[in-house]
């Protein structure tokens, strides 16, 4: 029994096939088969119900991936802390980015960090902000830019960023000539929102709720620059975090929000407790200099 005859079986039981797991791990499936029997036969357990057609674990397998996954996660950082002894920063980091916070934040960051650390590289994870805050949990990446306060007792949260949402409308619409304006007023309006993978959205409903309505949501996109095509092509309205409208204001109207003070909030997060490299306290310090109570 070894290190390698448990990656195999969580490989297995993630990829929920025999045949696919085989296709990962480019490793012949009688190869596979052999592995998990020796396996089975060293814990004195079944690990896999092999009855009908369905593929899953049985309960001693479910165990066994459990304890698996913290002892691969454990071995995987007792690696990095004994190969991060050498007096130079260097290494690999895995930087979550949700999309609309990418494209804001993060040119500025790696650009300072790759001119300061050039034997550390960086790998982008781009995700909506909820799966990015997972990837965190699980360890499958080193540290996030997320809208905060999250949700995970998981993670550890800096704030480095604060902005306030506001009102877009279309050129057209009859709250135009409004200085500002409630949300409660648009209740009645088609909504474009975010995508609900992404935090933002969950922060733009709760402060509709807060004003005891939940808005015709018209369209629903990824992609902030679409968001605000439709808004401009008078498709509906949007509430979005200000610094976007800075980048794209073409034909639309800016409206602050009087009823509520609803704030973007970003944070760089990390899973407590686990190991910092030497390159992640450096990615932490130098997000903190650039932009912390900026």
């Amino acid at each position: 029994m070894n290190l390698r005859d448990f990656e195999v079986f969580k490989t297995i039981a993630e990829c929920r096939s025999f045949s696919k797991a085989s296709e990962k791990l480019f490793i012949a499936q009688p190869s596979l088969s052999k592995t998990i029997q020796k396996l089975e036969k060293k814990l004195g357990v079944t690990l896999f119900d092999r009855s009908n057609r369905i593929f899953r674990l049985t309960d001693e397998g479910k165990l066994v991936y459990e304890k698996a996954i913290t002892m691969l996660q454990q071995m995987k950082e007792l690696k990095i802390e004994l190969e991060d002894t050498n007096e130079h920063i260097q290494g690999h980091l895995k930087v979550g980015l949700p999309q609309i916070i990418g494209s804001f934040f993060f040119p500025k960051v790696a650009k300072a960090f790759t001119k300061k650390y050039a034997e550390v590289t960086l790998e982008i994870v781009e995700e909506g902000g909820l799966n990015v805050e997972k990837l965190v949990e699980t360890g499958e990446i080193d540290v996030a830019f997320v809208v905060i306060p999250t949700k995970s007792k998981e993670l550890e949260e800096q704030l480095v960023f604060e902005a306030p949402f506001v009102a877009c409308l279309p050129k057209n619409h009859t709250l135009k000539d409004e200085q500002e304006i409630a949300l409660v007023q648009l209740q009645q309006d088609d909504w474009i929102l975010f995508d609900l993978s992404f935090a933002l959205s969950q922060v733009i409903l709760e402060s509709c709720r807060r004003e005891h309505f939940v808005p015709k949501i018209a369209y629903s996109t990824t992609q902030w620059d679409l968001l605000m095509a439709l808004v401009r092509d008078e498709l509906g309205v949007a509430i979005i975090p200000r610094p976007l409208t800075e980048l794209y204001s073409q034909n639309i109207y800016v409206k602050q929000i009087s009823s509520q003070y609803i704030p973007w909030k970003i944070g760089i997060v990390v899973k407590k407790d686990r190991y910092k490299t030497r390159a992640l306290k450096a990615f932490l310090k130098l997000v903190s200099d650039i932009y912390y109570m900026r």
